[in-house]
Parts: structure tokens; sequence; C-alpha cells
């Protein structure tokens, strides 16, 4: 069953499931590899905690269903920290992360009641950036050349949706 408040038109997000641990490099956002074993591991780890503050969610397409990477939340008493890590072998991943994107920012601001979401978006990352803008997130720090690309360096920008009450002169 998917929740239709996380469904885009090409991706929706779920919990993960004991069935994702086959599927963990799509998901999973390590510097290495990791095997289906250490996966059903993690899982099991994370669900028996089923009300922290720490989740991730599987990106999934509507098309069946294919796990394409995964949505970190870190939730720390009213605001989110948002991290993706999309499957390295997915043409279109900066597309699907902000459709991701697009979908969690509203939902955890309106639903969850969130006064701050943050996240961070390697600037090459074009469609995540246009989704975060889109969103009402807006870029408040620049690390220059922060992140490795391929022989160069980009820089690593930090997005902020932030309730307007807590914009005012004082902030």
């Amino acid at each position: 069953m998917r929740a239709v408040y996380l469904t885009g038109p090409t991706v929706y997000l779920r919990a993960l499931a004991e069935s994702d641990a086959e599927s963990a490099a799509a998901w999973f956002d390590s510097l290495f590899p990791i095997n289906a074993s250490r996966a059903a591991e993690f899982l099991r780890e994370e669900h028996q905690e089923p009300w922290s503050r720490r989740r991730t969610l599987a990106i999934a397409r509507n098309d069946g269903g294919e796990v394409v990477g995964g949505a970190r939340l870190r939730i720390d008493g009213r605001s989110a920290q948002l991290g993706f890590h999309m499957a390295p072998w997915a043409p279109d991943a900066d597309d699907l992360r902000g459709e991701a994107l697009g979908l969690l920012v509203p939902w955890l601001r309106g639903e969850l009641e969130c006064l701050v979401v943050s996240t961070e978006i390697p600037a090459d990352e074009a469609a995540t950036l246009r989704a975060a803008e889109a969103a009402g997130m807006r870029c408040r720090v620049r690390l220059r050349e922060h992140v490795a690309r391929g022989g160069q360096r980009v820089d690593l920008l930090i997005y902020q949706s932030v309730d307007p009450t807590l914009e005012g002169a004082d902030a």
C-alpha cells in the first residue's frame, strides 16, 4: 500500500522492508558496498525502535517498484534534516532525487509540522536544486569546492525551508 501524499508521477516513498536488503546498494549510503546480510541486520536494528527520530525511506519507481534510492530523515524537535543516496546505476538519479525532495518537504512541513527542513545538495545536481526551490527552499550556505566529482570539485549548497513566522527581523 502506498501513501498517496508520498507518491509522485515517477516515484513513491515507503518504509523499508526486509526484502529491501537485496537492493541495499541502491538505498544504503556508504563509501563501501554493503551485502544483503549486513543490510538485513541494519533493517532489523532500525525497526527495533519504531518511534525513532532517524528513519530511512525507500525511493521506488511507480512502474515496477524498483528501489532506486533512499531518503534519510533525522527529526530533532521541530527541525528535520534530509539526506539522499541514489542508486549509482540510475541514469536519471538527479530527477528522481528531485521528485522525492518535492514530496518530502511539504509532508515534513505540513504533516509533521517541522519549522525548519534542511538538506545538502551538490551544485551540479540541477534537477534537485530546481525541486528544492520549487518546494520553497532557499540556499542558506555555500561550501566552496566541497564535493569531489571525477577529478574536479563542486560546491555543496545547504538549502532550508523555514517557517515564515521564524524569519522575522531577529532571525
